[in-house]
């Protein structure tokens, strides 16, 4: 039997609500589409590096959560993803107070989602790129034996 990929997205929510890490960055979730998914985090000192700028492992992990939960908005209920590679471009520096990341799946095939990820900061109202890549997500569906 096979199984539907899911027009609600409790399973995504849900699984974000799980996550250690958003807690400790403060996460939240934007939006949640059909293969988009959008996340955000205030900015603040204990998120920074040494010039105060968003550190850029904070940036790869919200992209990265970003990119993963796109794959898994497109997956049934029950499946699971990991990340297997990603690939980031920091355009600019992260400053502003406020931190978008969205993770849109390009490619899903049947073991291997291919995502895009671009990170927003908001400095003085307006909304400026500073992070753009690609992402590899290994997909694990319910009956496929792999969970």
């Amino acid at each position: 039997m096979k199984t539907k990929p899911s027009t609600s997205f409790g399973h995504v929510t849900k699984s974000f609500r799980t996550q250690g890490v958003m807690k400790l960055l403060g996460g939240r979730v934007l939006l949640i589409r059909r293969g988009v998914v959008e996340l955000s985090i205030r900015n603040r000192p204990s998120l920074s590096q040494q010039d105060g700028f968003v550190h850029a492992g904070v940036l790869a992990t919200l992209l990265d959560s970003a990119g993963g939960y796109a794959a898994l908005s497109l997956l049934p209920h029950g499946s699971r993803v990991l990340t297997v590679e990603f690939k980031i471009n920091f355009t600019r520096p992260a400053t502003g107070s406020v931190v978008h990341a969205r993770g849109r799946v390009r490619k899903l095939g049947k073991r291997i989602a291919v995502c895009e990820l671009e990170a927003r900061t908001k400095r003085s109202g307006k909304w400026v790129s500073c992070a753009w890549g690609s992402q590899t997500i290994y997909c694990m569906r319910p009956n496929d034996g792999l969970n």
